[in-house]
């Protein structure tokens, strides 16, 4: 959907994603600057912008998420070993993979995965995204953020 931007998760190492449709960024940091990076006054975010025909990878157990700036729905192939469904049983970033096992870029972090929920994530991602949207003149569709739970961190 244009006007979007998923969640930041991590994951082992390998996929490797294909713009298929439309344009925007990746931002990227290591998971040891903690869920707020620009918060906690890290500056080893990454941005990587994408468009139709750029091929990235995010380093293993790198948070990231993906940014729709375009206008068009966003279409990215995700070529990897394995998939969600099929898993082939290998260790990665010190966890099995294993058929329908291994759901934790799914599983919020408030819960042991890693996946940082929008209500988690630091507030500044959010502020630069509607800056990049008001300047490609694509209107927002992001929903609305509750407060984080004060249990959350």
């Amino acid at each position: 959907m244009a006007g979007r931007y998923h969640k930041a998760h991590y994951h082992g190492p390998g996929a490797i994603l294909l713009g298929l449709q439309s344009s925007g960024y990746v931002l990227l940091w290591p998971k040891e600057a903690g869920f707020r990076p620009y918060e906690n006054g890290n500056s080893a975010q990454v941005e990587v912008k994408w468009r139709e025909g750029s091929v990235y990878c995010p380093p293993n157990d790198w948070f990231h998420q993906h940014f729709n700036t375009g206008s068009q729905p966003a279409r990215h192939l995700a070529l990897r070993y394995g998939s969600r469904l099929f898993h082939l049983g290998f260790k990665v970033a010190g966890r099995i993979m294993t058929q329908g096992k291994d759901e934790e870029p799914y599983t919020s972090v408030r819960k042991g995965g890693t996946l940082i929920e929008y209500e988690d994530e630091d507030p500044e991602i959010r502020r630069r995204y509607d800056e990049e949207l008001k300047r490609t003149g694509v209107t927002s569709a992001m929903p609305e953020i509750r407060p984080s739970p004060s249990d959350s961190h």
